[in-house]
């Protein structure tokens, strides 16, 4: 049967793959990874964060497998990306393949040796509904702001090419704006605020949307993506109440 410890394990490793991934890899190390492919010093370098964070969030130092198997298999996954358009398919694809890793090295470690057992426990054990609490955050922030942006980019290409300089909005303020929502959805939905969520809807509507039909379209799909997304991942989250 597996434990609760083993189940905060797998939830550890999940979380370091959402924090190398999303956090600690700026808009410019993607970039560059596509335009230098196998060439690119900021594919080895987060694929060696990636490594790094597991081993770290694992807590199980005598493992030093972990850091090799995770750093080696996240360079090649995205190695492998970059030969393929930047777009939702090969996004889902390559968090795909990250996951079945992790879940791989999750397999080969949940009988790990007594004293990591001891380790685990004193550091991580009384704590996997604050590890499940953390990675839902995680999701709504970073994850979910790519799978919006990969869902909605042919609209918003399309209403760039016909926007005037006057009418662009402030850089990446779409960007915070649906994070700061979903933050606040998912704390409503863990507190069961479920009537703050429609106060939240109804403080959005305030803002004026252009007089482009497309453009309205266009902010209306991505904030019900974003709320869609937060409440789902909150409902999963309180499941484990």
């Amino acid at each position: 049967m597996i434990t609760q410890m083993e189940i905060s394990l797998l939830i550890r490793l999940i979380t370091s793959h959402l924090v190398s991934d999303f956090l600690f890899q700026s808009d410019s190390w993607v970039k560059q990874r596509f335009n230098k492919g196998w060439f690119s010093k900021h594919l080895y370098m987060h694929g060696i964060i990636g490594g790094l964070l597991a081993y770290l969030l694992s807590g199980l130092w005598s493992y030093i497998w972990i850091p090799i198997t995770v750093g080696f298999t996240h360079i090649l996954i995205d190695g492998i990306k970059v030969k393929y358009e930047d777009d939702l398919r090969s996004f889902l694809a390559d968090q795909f393949a990250h996951f079945i890793i992790l879940l791989g090295v999750w397999l080969l470690i949940i009988n790990p040796k007594a004293e990591d057992l001891e380790l685990l426990k004193q550091f991580f054990l009384p704590g996997i509904k604050i590890w499940v609490i953390i990675g839902a955050y995680f999701v709504i922030i970073w994850p979910s702001s790519v799978l919006i942006s990969k869902i909605t980019e042919k609209w918003r290409e399309d209403i760039s090419e016909k926007e005037n300089n006057d009418s662009r909005s402030l850089e990446k303020a779409g960007r915070w704006i649906g994070i700061l929502e979903r933050f606040l959805i998912l704390t409503f939905v863990l507190l069961e605020q479920y009537a703050a969520i429609g106060f939240l809807v109804a403080a959005k509507s305030i803002f004026r949307f252009s007089e482009s039909r497309k453009a309205g379209e266009y902010v209306l799909i991505g904030t019900l993506l974003s709320f869609t997304i937060a409440i789902i991942v909150g409902l999963i989250v309180n499941l484990f109440y």
